[in-house]
């Protein structure tokens, strides 16, 4: 295509940066003029393919602030009101606050495996790989699907031998890697019992999650693995979800250089193999950074804390429960109104803790902004919260040594009380 008809395109972009973008995308689907017109074609299909893809995967991971933000306020307030700190509530009101933090929770697991997937086809993910003590973890896991399935009267066995037995991995993934087999086990189990059991091998530790459910036919075993798949595809779907859980969780595996594998029979059951690496390689893997220890306040001191953010409108949820915990908030729009409100405050009336909100996340001088902050210079040393909408990308990798937590939208009431704790 020519520059003439590459101009042509410009009415098409909402700005300068999204056209410059698409002529990137453009000047690498060239080809070669010494290949044969069949060739070209199938070399133009490919490229065209591969090229949709990417958009694609870019598309959902820059998505996540956008689909994240709306569901900080319908969970954040929702759970402001059902703990009646604005005023009592009557018993139909308290059931439909209920109904609106279940279906918010569920819209937030479904965006959160969209947005996963996707980062990982972009090749965004980035592990935080560490020995994991595994039985610790699987009963930790055990623990959250048990009530689901004392619900439908299953069986939850397990056998994790031994005792001390570990393996590299990222801890957050590997729990939602196991969440997603239990809980796909269970949903799938009219009946009997759901097992998991984990053993060393030589350089591998294979964690098995067998049920006693419908089954799997045996030409669908490897569809289940495509994103948006399951076994039931009729209106009348006997089972909810996105078909994402499977797909997620074999992408983390091979992340993690291992690999997921089936089998199953129909109305006999189905058990998932996960096979993940059970030493360290030390090329692999950085060192670990510890979190600096907690000093204590004194009870008598006034709570104060700074938040600073571009738009600090869509922090209300925010900002009503820090208040109703009897914090005192000095909120910034830029970091010039930071360093002013801290050389003007006296000793007693310092701050205990900064909030970098999650717009201001996304600022690429925030790291000097962070640096220009000398914590030593202060009486007493104050804590820094980042909220941010991504959970692992290479922006929040670079700055998370510089912040003692970060804070991934949507905040909770959990989430908030373990910030306000630091």
């Amino acid at each position: 295509m020519t520059a003439p008809d590459l101009e042509s395109l410009r009415p098409f972009c909402r700005d300068q940066a999204a056209f410059e973008q698409l002529k990137q995308v453009l000047a690498q689907a060239v080809l070669p003029v010494d290949q044969p017109p069949q060739t070209q074609a199938l070399e133009a299909q490919r490229r065209s393919a591969e090229a949709a893809s990417q958009a694609k995967s870019r598309f959902l991971a820059m998505m996540s602030h956008e689909l994240r933000t709306p569901l900080n306020s319908i969970l954040g307030l929702s759970a402001l009101l059902s703990r009646q700190v604005v005023g009592p509530l009557n018993s139909k009101q308290a059931e439909y606050l209920n109904y609106i933090n279940s279906s918010g929770e569920h819209l937030l697991a479904i965006i959160s495996d969209i947005l996963d997937l996707s980062k990982i086809e972009a090749e965004q993910e980035h592990l935080r790989l560490t020995e994991v003590s595994i039985p610790e973890l699987c009963q930790s896991c055990l623990a959250m699907v048990q009530p689901r399935a004392s619900e439908k009267g299953l069986t939850i066995n397990h056998h994790i031998a031994p005792d001390n037995l570990t393996c590299i991995a990222d801890e957050r993934r590997l729990r939602q890697m196991l969440l997603n087999l239990l809980s796909n086990a269970i949903k799938f189990t009219p009946q009997g019992q759901v097992t998991l059991a984990v053993q060393g091998q030589e350089t591998l530790v294979e964690f098995r999650v067998e049920d006693t459910g419908i089954g799997i036919p045996p030409g669908q075993l490897q569809q289940i693995f495509q994103p948006f798949t399951q076994i039931d595809r009729d209106l009348n779907r006997q089972f909810d979800g996105t078909g994402l859980g499977l797909a997620l969780t074999q992408q983390l595996a091979q992340l993690h250089g291992g690999y997921l594998r089936v089998e199953s029979a129909i109305d006999c059951g189905s058990c998932f193999f996960l096979y993940l690496p059970k030493h360290r390689d030390p090329q692999a893997v950085g060192p670990d950074r510890q979190t600096s220890p907690r000093r204590r306040r004194s009870e008598n001191s006034v709570r104060q804390l700074v938040i600073i953010d571009s738009e600090l409108d869509h922090h209300q949820t925010l900002l009503t429960y820090v208040k109703a915990c009897g914090w005192q908030v000095k909120g910034c729009e830029a970091w010039s109104e930071v360093h002013q409100y801290l050389r003007q405050q006296p000793t007693h009336r310092l701050p205990q803790l900064l909030i970098v909100g999650d717009r201001e996340a996304n600022n690429p001088e925030l790291l000097g902004h962070l640096h220009q902050i000398n914590r030593a210079r202060f009486p007493h040393h104050f804590k820094i919260a980042l909220l941010s909408a991504e959970q692992d990308s290479g922006q929040l990798a670079a700055i998370a040594p510089s912040v003692d937590t970060c804070i991934q939208l949507p905040l909770t009431i959990p989430k908030l009380e373990r910030m306000l704790s630091l």
